[in-house]
């Protein structure tokens, strides 16, 4: 890494002061506002609060689940995560993007069932490491695209493109999952539908379906051509399902409402300049009236990235397009924008591992460092930088400032709990340390812990977000463990993330691999693509990190 002696920070980059950060860094984004219904559908590209397709929207508070339907196969609740796609409800009335409600949408959650091309339920998926195409492919679970092998569970985030002849999800995220479900969730478009045998194709996938499938909206006929999410309770086989719920997904919003999406345009065909196309099942118009942004009309083709604005005209079943930006003439295409404290910090020699805001994040020699800004847990930061792997490497790293809505992670043991006034405080970490942490009935505890179970001297793991006056609303307390000891009596670490390649010998967690020797305790359920709780020290002499514990980790 090498320090910036420059005496302008490298926020100047995108503005000369936190606040423009926060409001104009992260990806082509094409501002925010209006009045009434507002809805915006996009790739997650920072945290700081959540950037959707380049605009920052603040979340404190909303509710975040997956997109599913009742008696669904999902989890009950829900992480926002780098890389996948949302379709966020917004306060119309709100000057800034201020979302009420978000949904995490993935394309496919399945079983890979070959490597070369990567396919996953039937489904051809495109691994993307161009950021002017589109959003570069997040990993999470793999060091590599190498690393991924038949069999494997995944979830899969990203859209549709025609690919010889056919169509592949490119995809924008790809997180490994247990192998202990065996449910299957693919989005995609009807065809070869056969209402007599009642069947129909999404992609190369064979769909069953009958009287034990709900199909959404009730009464509603299912045709070629619709776009449609469908979920088997059960896996693949030989490249059919028994679809238990079937969603027709319609794109249909209240009448002149605000909408923002980004994905990669469809429906062009050969038509130059193109003037109507399709993303994600929206139907988008531009007119005379349209503002490119960024770029012209002519970079408007089935495949390209487009961020699009605008009014839906509900009578016509159209966006109508009021400005346009295309990714691939945009700058800052692949700018990844993280501000939040600095969690689960490993260090040692060249190697720097940490969090921010749940992401992992790498340094490397090119890295520019803010001059006396210091790298540890706690540390608030704002951070720019790129999709590598399974990681994002930061070019720039800067301390800032806490600010109203500053969403910070945090991990210590609890003090002065107050249970009438629902607060307590944190023991460790320079931003929460002598700060009032407090929770409402929107706060979520997880791994076994509740408001009233929540005692002084528990360690815990919070998320939460600053509201002023030295006050933090608690979003999450986790249960957490004591920290356990190092045999050498050296420093001890702890991250949390997926597990992988695991071995007798050694595994790895995130982007962090760990020798596993005779004092390491593995808990039970503990398996490749289980989210873990690890705590691990370094090994001098032999230059390797070990595990110490290793236990599953529900993150609610």
């Amino acid at each position: 890494m090498r320090r910036n002696t420059s005496s302008t920070p490298w926020l100047a980059a995108c503005g000369t002061a936190l606040a423009l950060l926060l409001a104009a860094c992260g990806g082509g984004g094409i501002g925010s506002g209006g009045t009434g219904s507002e809805m915006a559908v996009g790739t997650v590209d920072g945290f700081g609060s959540i950037f959707i397709g380049g605009d920052r929207c603040d979340d404190v508070g909303a509710p975040i689940t997956f997109d599913t339907v009742p008696g669904g196969p999902e989890p009950a609740t829900a992480d926002i995560k780098l890389g996948q796609r949302v379709e966020a409800d917004l306060d119309g009335n709100s000057a800034t993007c201020k979302i009420l409600a978000a949904r995490i949408s993935p394309e496919l959650v399945g079983v890979v069932s070959a490597t070369s091309p990567l396919t996953v339920a039937g489904a051809q998926v495109l691994v993307n490491s161009d950021p002017l195409i589109g959003p570069v492919t997040v990993l999470d679970g793999y060091d590599s695209v190498a690393d991924i092998q038949v069999g494997d569970r995944v979830e899969v985030h990203g859209k549709a493109v025609a690919v010889n002849g056919g169509v592949a999800v490119r995809a924008t995220r790809i997180e490994r999952k247990p192998s202990t479900d065996t449910w299957v969730r693919v989005a995609g478009v009807v065809q070869n539908l056969d209402s007599n045998a009642l069947t129909f194709t999404l992609g190369a996938l064979t769909v069953h379906y009958g009287l034990g499938t709900t199909i959404l909206p009730p009464n509603l006929a299912l045709a070629n051509g619709q776009t449609v999410a469908m979920w088997s309770l059960g896996p693949v086989t030989n490249n059919a399902v028994d679809a238990r719920f079937i969603r027709v997904l319609r794109r249909n919003f209240p009448n002149r409402s605000a909408v923002r999406i980004e994905g990669p345009v469809s429906g062009c065909g050969g038509t130059s300049p193109c003037t109507q196309f399709v993303i994600d099942g929206v139907s988008v118009v531009i007119t005379a009236a349209t503002q490119f942004t960024i770029g012209t009309p002519g970079d408007v083709a089935d495949g390209r990235t487009l961020h699009v604005r605008g009014t839906f005209d509900a009578a016509n079943g159209v966006l109508v397009a009021s400005a346009v930006a295309a990714r691939q003439r945009d700058p800052n295409a692949g700018v990844i924008t993280l501000i939040g404290t600095v969690s689960e910090f490993a260090s040692a020699g060249s190697e720097t591992n940490f969090r921010v805001r749940g992401v992992p994040v790498s340094t490397d020699a090119n890295t520019v460092i803010q001059a006396g800004c210091t790298i540890d847990d706690g540390q608030l930061v704002g951070i720019a930088g790129h999709i590598v792997g399974s990681s994002v490497l930061a070019t720039h790293i800067d301390c800032v400032a806490l600010a109203v809505g500053t969403v910070v992670d945090a991990y210590g043991a609890v003090q002065n709990l107050d249970t009438v006034a629902s607060t307590f405080r944190l023991t460790l970490g320079p931003v929460l340390s002598n700060a009032t942490l407090e929770w409402d009935e929107h706060t979520v505890f997880g791994n076994g812990l509740t408001a009233a179970t929540l005692a002084n001297g528990q360690f815990v793991g919070v998320r939460a977000v600053f509201v002023g006056n030295g006050r933090f609303l608690l979003l999450r307390v986790i249960l957490d463990d004591t920290p356990p000891a190092s045999p050498t009596g050296g420093l001890v670490f702890g991250t949390f993330g997926i597990a992988h390649d695991i071995t007798a010998s050694g595994l790895a967690v995130g982007r962090i691999p760990m020798a596993i020797t005779g004092n390491t305790v593995i808990r039970a359920g503990v398996g490749n693509g289980v989210v873990v709780r690890a705590w691990f020290y370094r090994d001098v002499i032999n230059q390797r990190w070990v595990a110490l514990l290793v236990r599953p980790a529900p993150l609610y």
